[in-house]
């Protein structure tokens, strides 16, 4: 256990000394370096792409606004087509219930037509009926004027 601890003593005092030596080292401050650059060069390259950029971005700008000029048309469009299609859904509802309405009617037309037909018929039944009735009551009265 000594031994741990004359260990973590002497670690101490070592980090204490490289410590204060290292801080004594730099307090002096350093001499400053100036290095120059001739970067004229890159500068220009710099200039050429920042203008190429700029070009490219008028350039992108110019095909974003026909795009959306083309967009607000296309929707114009849309929306024109859209409220045919809705008036023509209109219409032909519409002439869907007239035609519903005229196929009513005519199927009471029908059924009109057909009770006409066995009323004539019916009544045509009782005019042979009656004209043969008729006929009998002529021979009869013929008959009867021949005995007189």
């Amino acid at each position: 256990m000594n031994q741990k601890a004359a260990f973590y003593l002497i670690s101490i005092v070592l980090v204490f000394f490289i410590g204060y030596s290292y801080s004594q080292y730099n307090s002096e401050p350093p001499e400053p370096v100036i290095i120059n650059l001739d970067n004229s060069d890159e500068i220009e390259q710099y200039k050429t792409d920042i203008s190429s950029l700029k070009l490219q971005l008028d350039e992108l700008d110019t095909q974003l606004i026909k795009t959306l000029d083309e967009l607000k048309i296309t929707s114009k469009k849309l929306m024109l087509s859209s409220s045919k299609v809705k008036v023509l859904e209109d219409e032909l509802n519409l002439i869907q219930q007239k035609h519903d309405d005229l196929e009513s009617k005519l199927t009471q037309r029908d059924a009109t037509i057909l009770s006409n037909e066995n009323e004539i018929n019916s009544l045509r039944n009782l005019l042979e009926t009656t004209l043969i009735e008729l006929e009998l009551s002529q021979f009869e009265i013929e008959l009867l004027e021949e005995q007189l």
